[in-house]
């Protein structure tokens, strides 16, 4: 006999001495509970990763804008790259 089946056994003459009626409201209640109290602490991580992310937002945008350089373009007025300025050999 193994290991399991002495334990299946062992299991199996014991006596309940609990009323099983109520064991299903017992569960729900539980479940409720614990449901609640994991809602307010992801509630409150969202809230945090939210605002770290528009922090980096705005400290990424103020960055982009403080170092924005003129953009290069073939059509632009003012381009090093436009045929007339290179023609004239550098005047």
């Amino acid at each position: 006999m193994s290991d399991l089946d002495r334990l299946l056994t062992a299991w199996s003459a014991r006596t309940a001495h609990a009323d099983l009626s109520q064991l299903e409201p017992q569960v729900w209640a539980r479940l409720g509970a614990s449901d609640r109290s994991s809602t307010r602490h992801v509630l409150g991580f969202r809230v945090a990763l939210v605002a770290s992310v528009m922090a980096i937002g705005v400290i990424a945008g103020g960055a982009a804008s403080a170092t924005a350089e003129p953009e290069v373009s073939p059509f632009a007025m003012q381009s090093a790259y436009a045929p007339s300025t290179l023609l004239e050999g550098g005047k």
